[in-house]
């Protein structure tokens, strides 16, 4: 067993060697880790560790490759960081030849070759790029030429241009041979993920994310777009560009599916991917058989989603019941059918004479007279004499309420204004006859208890 203190120091000291090859990437941009001497030992060690096979079914931290992954992890994104730098420097250089070619060729490689092979060169025509380029790509790169592209460079900046290119082209090959060994340790660190996605691409996303501990925490839809790469249209239409699928697409399960089943697959991976990374960093299984229940559960979904659907079956019409239907009747429901009727007139705008010309329409909204507009002449209004018209108990009610608080049950037409044969016209007081009948109130002379009246009476006032 190795000491748990010696260890932390080798952690330690892995982490200080890190952190100053990417202060010394971000300090001198030009190329600064081909001299580290650091990385230049790192990478021999990688080389000579390749060479043969591990014994052990796993690799955990307590394996003296652990760390060499590791670093080699950390040294993998330091060279594709260290690239990119690079590569900004040589499109600033050429630039002044052929400024059009960094916005047609966006991946640094494939610019470095495309510009070995126009180096100083005016005419393109006689350059084959077929073996670089698609057709695409091609016909821009001519046409951007014939436009924008100016005359030779001078020595300097040939001669910069050329150690540029062969920087990149050396820190590639470094970094295609770290990839390659972490490939082939892949199945002992993450066998898991590797039996769901394979080696190499598993090798790629352990790589991006830093190691299995940091690819374990990190969430299915960072993992989903891992990768991704901007692509330039060239102003071309992207009816038939798939969405950039990250390194995923590398798969040739995403490659055969469709543009609409390519981003759930791509989804099903990452989030299987994020289920596997987190056994593989718990050690729960060296084997990969959740790996492999994993991948074989995802191509079961994933055919299950290619069945098209299910036909339509044409379901016959029910038998018709011949028996008669209860219908509902009741005082209410013949009041309700004789109010919702159609009318008279109803009926007959709805009704048209034989061989006349068509009706117009009441001011273009679709809507005629019928036989109204042809002069038929009264329209009969049909009433049932065993139904007499007459007012509704709530309406009878609120008109008695009228009649007492308009004062008084005189009605309107009432004269206080006659005419006598004697007299002529003569003022009377229609109300007489109404005060003539009024009760005797408690104050009237005449008014008082029958006994006290009887004794007054018969013995006269006496009190």
């Amino acid at each position: 067993m190795i000491d748990k203190d010696f260890m932390q120091d080798l952690e330690d000291e892995e982490e200080q060697q890190i952190v100053e090859a990417k202060k010394q990437v971000e300090d001198e941009p030009a190329c600064s880790l081909l001299k580290d001497s650091k990385f230049l030992q790192h990478y021999q060690r990688v080389l000579e560790v390749s060479a043969y096979q591990i014994q052990d079914e796993t690799i955990d931290a307590s394996h003296e490759e652990y760390h060499l992954i590791l670093r080699s992890n950390e040294y993998s994104t330091i060279i594709d960081q260290e690239i990119l730098n690079i590569h900004k420097q040589l499109k600033d250089v050429y630039h002044k030849k052929f400024p059009e070619l960094e916005k047609i060729i966006i991946n640094p490689i494939e610019y470095v070759k495309i510009v070995q092979l126009i180096r100083n060169a005016i005419d393109l025509q006689a350059i084959d790029f077929s073996q670089l380029l698609s057709g695409q790509q091609v016909v821009a790169v001519n046409i951007a030429a014939k436009q924008s592209l100016i005359g030779q460079l001078p020595e300097e900046d040939v001669l910069l241009v050329d150690q540029l290119c062969h920087k990149i082209e050396t820190l590639d090959s470094y970094n295609q041979k770290i990839i390659s060994y972490i490939e082939s340790r892949m199945k002992y660190i993450a066998p898991n993920v590797s039996a769901l996605i394979g080696t190499q691409l598993a090798s790629k996303l352990m790589a991006a994310a830093g190691g299995i501990e940091k690819l374990a925490n990190m969430p299915a839809g960072n993992i989903q777009v891992m990768g991704s790469v901007k692509k330039n249209m060239l102003g071309m239409s992207r009816a038939m560009h798939n969405r950039n699928t990250g390194y995923f697409g590398t798969l040739e399960i995403v490659q055969k599916a469709s543009g609409k089943l390519q981003n759930q697959i791509v989804r099903m991976l990452a989030t299987n991917v994020a289920k596997a990374a987190r056994v593989d960093n718990m050690k729960t299984c060296p084997k990969g058989n959740v790996g492999e229940d994993l991948r074989i559960k995802m191509m079961k979904r994933y055919q299950k989603i290619q069945e098209p659907p299910p036909a339509k079956l044409e379901k016959p019409l029910p038998i018709p019941d011949e028996n008669k239907k209860r219908r509902r009747g009741g005082k209410r429901f013949r009041k309700q059918k004789e109010r919702l009727a159609m009318t008279e007139v109803r009926k007959y705008a709805n009704r048209l004479k034989f061989g006349l010309e068509a009706e117009d329409e009441i001011k273009d909204t679709g809507i005629g007279l019928g036989m109204l507009s042809q002069g038929i002449g009264k329209v009969k209004l049909h009433i049932k004499k065993d139904k007499p018209i007459g007012l509704s108990k709530k309406l009878q009610q609120r008109l008695a309420q009228t009649k007492t608080q308009s004062g008084g049950g005189t009605g309107g037409l009432t004269s206080s204004i006659a005419f006598t044969p004697t007299q002529g016209i003569e003022l009377i007081n229609p109300e007489a006859g109404y005060l003539s009948k009024v009760p005797d109130q408690y104050f009237n002379r005449e008014s008082g208890f029958r006994t006290v009246l009887r004794k007054e009476r018969e013995f006269g006032r006496q009190f």
